[in-house]
């Protein structure tokens, strides 16, 4: 039976392949504060600590969104943003002008709007509190068109890249490889097996949990999997 359910699981995780590999639109892209480009699905890591005008510790991402072809464009914008992470504290988003505040994980979004030049700050950051912790947050654009009408609507066009944010506070824990789960220093089935056997017994195991949402199940089985297909 657990064979079966690898099977089953492995063909899946192929079947959805194609589609996450898909072509994005680059028209707008996420930029750093040193006016580069951020390549799509990259992980940008932030620790510095800073303080606001209140005095409260913040921790900035320093990430823009930039228009590829100048400040004239008829698309209306808006940022899509997955908390994975939040171990304490409050995330802020600001695009295009209006600000949210988030305090949990969840899959959120910002209003839509023109950017206001070529490039647009989202300002934005996570206010950690006072224990040490890390904020992981998926940010992706999505492009739409303006249909004329009264009121005026919008039409999704594309979607834009994606980017992780991941603020950390205190030390930034060393990469290791959490999927390898079995430990024989290899990324592969034996491993897939090894987190199945967890599931099927209702064995709750650090080493299985390796996205780190504090379970063993599926969701480890095809962070494994994708780990397979990435390294292959």
């Amino acid at each position: 039976m657990k064979r079966i359910f690898t099977f089953l699981v492995f063909a899946v995780a192929m079947m959805s392949w194609p589609v996450l590999a898909q072509e994005i639109d680059e028209s707008f892209v996420f930029m750093d504060e040193d006016g580069n480009i951020i390549e799509n699905e990259a992980t940008v890591i932030r620790n510095d600590v800073d303080h606001d005008g209140d005095g409260n510790e913040v921790i900035y991402s320093g990430i823009s969104v930039m228009n590829m072809g100048g400040s004239l464009t008829d698309d209306y914008l808006k940022v899509h943003y997955a908390i994975e992470r939040l171990d304490a504290g409050t995330y802020q988003i600001c695009f295009p002008t209006t600000c949210n505040m988030q305090s949990q994980v969840g899959d959120y979004e910002t209003g839509m709007g023109l950017l206001m030049a070529d490039v647009q700050d989202i300002q934005s950051e996570w206010f950690p509190g006072e224990a040490d912790g890390e904020c992981v947050v998926h940010l992706t654009i999505e492009i739409f068109s303006k249909q004329p009408g009264f009121p005026p609507s919008y039409n999704h066009k594309a979607w834009g890249p994606t980017i992780t944010l991941r603020f950390v506070k205190g030390e930034i824990p060393e990469p290791g490889n959490s999927v390898d789960v079995n430990g024989d220093g290899e990324v592969n089935l034996a491993d897939v097996n090894a987190v199945i056997d967890m599931i099927l017994a209702q064995i709750t195991d650090k080493k299985g949990d390796v996205n780190g949402d504090g379970e063993v199940n599926i969701a480890d089985v095809n962070t494994i999997i994708d780990s397979i297909l990435n390294k292959a």
